[in-house]
């Protein structure tokens, strides 16, 4: 049987043309790329309820129910409607990095984002551990690529480069800026005084305020990296996915946003792991 399956697949590689190649490559590319925007994006818990949908229309069809059919034809069409509606923003986004991409950035842009993104770090980590000296509350939100918009209200925009004297001094108290989220998007600071949506979670521990719960619920929501510094105990934390790092320094700061933010493998990510239910572990 093993026999006659390789010789089948042996046979059927050597009717493969050039052409059927490219067509695989092409197709490979399409899922990872949706594949990863869903990653990227709020699509996650989405994509559940249309495989159920689906699921359910095909057992419409096997058991001949017309007028359930007939419903759910009528939803689906209305679903890929409001798909489009909901995730404009992402959609926009996409369309937009795809058209200020040229040939050349397809192939050295990588290494030219990581580059910049290193620098962000640097800024950011700089920015964290001064403020942390001196107790000053700040919440920094990096996008990984998904548009948060529209999870967050209120905010002021801004369009200015990262630096740590910049951050500083958004953060400094009884200032315009000061009370809110600072929202990094392609390695500049974009909006600044922005509120975030609360985690929700109830097991929460409670020793965490209100600045880390916006942190760890926007993390939940999307994919982002949140540095959180303590006014409290000057304490640097860093959210992601509803998980909390705490206890940072500097260069653990730098090591964990590296960790997140640049794809590059076999990193150790430093730090105290802090989850949401209060447990603590490396």
């Amino acid at each position: 049987m093993i026999t006659n399956f390789i010789n089948s697949a042996i046979d059927q590689i050597s009717l493969l043309r050039l052409a059927d190649a490219v067509d695989i490559c092409i197709v490979a590319v399409l899922v990872y790329f949706v594949l990863k925007f869903i990653r990227d994006s709020r699509t996650a818990r989405l994509l559940k309820g249309v495989i159920m949908i689906i699921i359910a229309v095909q057992i419409v069809y096997l058991f001949n129910l017309h007028v359930t059919s007939y419903i759910l034809s009528k939803c689906a069409q209305i679903g890929v409607i409001a798909l489009v509606v909901i995730f404009q923003p992402e959609l926009r986004r996409a369309l937009d990095q795809v058209g200020k991409t040229s040939l050349s950035g397809w192939i050295s842009n990588e290494t030219e984002t990581d580059t910049k993104t290193m620098e962000m770090i640097i800024e950011v980590s700089h920015a964290a551990q001064a403020m942390s000296n001196t107790k000053t509350g700040a919440l920094i939100v990096i996008e990984q690529g998904a548009d948060i918009g529209p999870l967050i209200s209120a905010g002021i925009k801004i369009d200015g480069e990262v630096s740590s004297e910049l951050l500083i001094n958004i953060f400094i108290p009884n200032t315009p800026l000061h009370d809110g989220a600072v929202i990094i998007r392609d390695n500049r600071i974009t909006m600044a005084a922005c509120v975030l949506p609360l985690s929700q979670n109830p097991h929460i521990t409670t020793e965490l305020g209100t600045r880390h719960r916006a942190g760890l619920g926007i993390s939940e929501e999307s994919n982002v990296a949140v540095v959180i510094v303590s006014e409290e105990t000057g304490t640097i934390s860093v959210a992601h996915k509803g998980l909390l790092t705490r206890d940072l320094t500097e260069d653990t700061v730098k090591s964990t946003l590296k960790e997140l933010l640049i794809s590059k493998a076999d990193r150790k990510q430093p730090g105290r792991a802090f989850n949401i239910f209060g447990r603590r572990g490396h």
